[in-house]
């Protein structure tokens, strides 16, 4: 009885981990993003690089994140 409760155990932890890593990539894969080509120069304002990217670009949002070593204009949108 002891050891048929410790399979139990670990099987149910393995599924646990299993769905978790699962769920955390299927939501990564539901987002792209993509460099901006309209915006110019260092992002430095996450207002400015979301207004390029809706207005001019079609996309719903845009942040300011590191490329290399330089903050760029990521657009981003549900796919």
């Amino acid at each position: 009885m002891k050891l048929s409760n410790r399979v139990l155990s670990s099987l149910l932890l393995i599924f646990f981990i299993f769905l978790a890593a699962t769920t955390e990539m299927g939501l990564a894969d539901k987002i792209c993003k993509t460099r901006s080509y309209r915006f110019s120069g260092v992002c430095l304002k996450k207002n400015n690089c979301a207004i390029i990217c809706r207005q001019f670009e079609k996309f719903e949002s845009g942040h300011c994140e590191f490329v290399g070593a330089f903050l760029r204009c990521l657009c981003t949108k549900a796919s």
